[in-house]
Parts: structure tokens; C-alpha cells; sequence
């Protein structure tokens, strides 16, 4: 079971222009300069300010699942091939995220993930939901996410040096952005 919950951030919200722009100039570092991953990033961004989005997929019992072991047995239990293709979806934004704005988090605790693998897990994830439908629309930045996955993560790497900068904090506490 999957809750869409999408983002409630209005489209003229200040912190979406804040969000492509840092997110323009972490993906520019790396010269991966693609309008539509890094509107796909920057929207993933917006949609993973409420906690919500992060672990919106449950199980049977509407138990939210939080470990890739448990989105990829979900996936597979998915009957419908749009409930399975946003499965894979979300593990792979998850992926991105995770490693890119938050890669301690893999290490930390009780379940620990080898980056490494999360990575793969993340590309691969793209990648079954480019090859699920071409027909979608978005399938092509699919197909961009996986293969530039490492780029689109050191991108987030980068955001999260500016986000972290006291100079952004300073900004984004006065001119109340977040």
C-alpha cells in the first residue's frame, strides 16, 4: 500500500526557489546541467520536507516501511504494475536522498547499509521504473536519474554544503524560507 502524500508547498512558495537554485548549482559543480533531473531532484527535495513522504509505503498491515529489503519485498508482493512502478520509484528518491543530503544515516543504528549498496539498489530502482512503462512521460528522467545516479547524489552532497552554511541558515532563518 502506498499513501501519495505529495507536497503541500504552494508553487510560488520562496523555498522551492531556493531549493532549484541550490540544487541548479550542486548538479552545475558536476556539470550535469539536465533541466529535467534537476527539476526531478528539486521536486523530490520539496516533497521530502514533510517526513510523511519519506516512508509513505506500508505494508498490508499499514506497518510504513523504512529498510529497502522491506520496499523491495512490497514491490514484489505488488499486484498492479503502477503500485509496483511507484515502489520502485520511491526506493530509488529514497536512495538519492538518503545518500545525498543524509549518508551517516546508513551507518548509524541497528540497520546498517553498506552505501555501496544503497547506491545500486537506488539505480537499479530507476532503472525497472524507466523499463516498467516506456510509454510514461517521465520515463526519460528515469533513465537520466540511473544513469547519472552518482552525479545526482555528489549534487546533493553539494546542497547539503549549502544548506549547512551559515551564511543559507542565516537566510533561510531571516527571510523565513523553511
Amino acid at each position: 500500500m502506498i499513501n501519495i502524500q505529495r507536497s503541500s508547498i504552494p508553487e510560488d512558495h520562496p523555498v522551492r526557489l531556493v531549493f532549484h537554485q541550490l540544487t541548479e548549482r550542486g548538479m552545475g559543480e558536476l556539470q550535469l546541467r539536465d533541466k529535467d533531473t534537476i527539476d526531478y531532484v528539486t521536486n523530490l527535495l520539496i516533497e521530502f520536507i514533510h517526513p510523511d513522504n519519506l516512508y509513505r509505503i506500508q505494508d498490508d498491515d499499514g506497518k510504513r516501511l523504512r529498510y529497502v529489503s522491506e520496499i523491495l519485498e512490497q514491490a514484489g508482493r505488488e499486484m498492479s504494475s503502477a503500485l509496483r512502478r511507484e515502489c520502485y520509484r520511491h526506493l530509488g528518491d529514497l536512495a538519492l536522498f538518503n545518500l545525498g543530503l543524509f549518508p551517516e544515516s546508513l551507518t548509524y543504528g541497528r540497520q546498517t547499509v553498506s552505501p555501496s549498496f544503497y547506491a545500486a539498489q537506488g539505480r537499479r530502482s530507476y532503472t525497472i521504473v524507466a523499463e516498467m512503462e516506456m510509454a510514461q512521460p517521465d520515463t526519460e528522467v528515469f533513465r537520466k536519474l540511473s544513469d547519472h545516479f552518482t552525479e545526482c547524489v555528489a549534487g546533493l552532497n553539494w546542497v547539503k554544503l549549502y544548506i549547512n552554511d551559515p551564511f543559507y541558515q542565516y537566510m533561510f532563518r531571516e527571510f523565513q524560507v523553511i
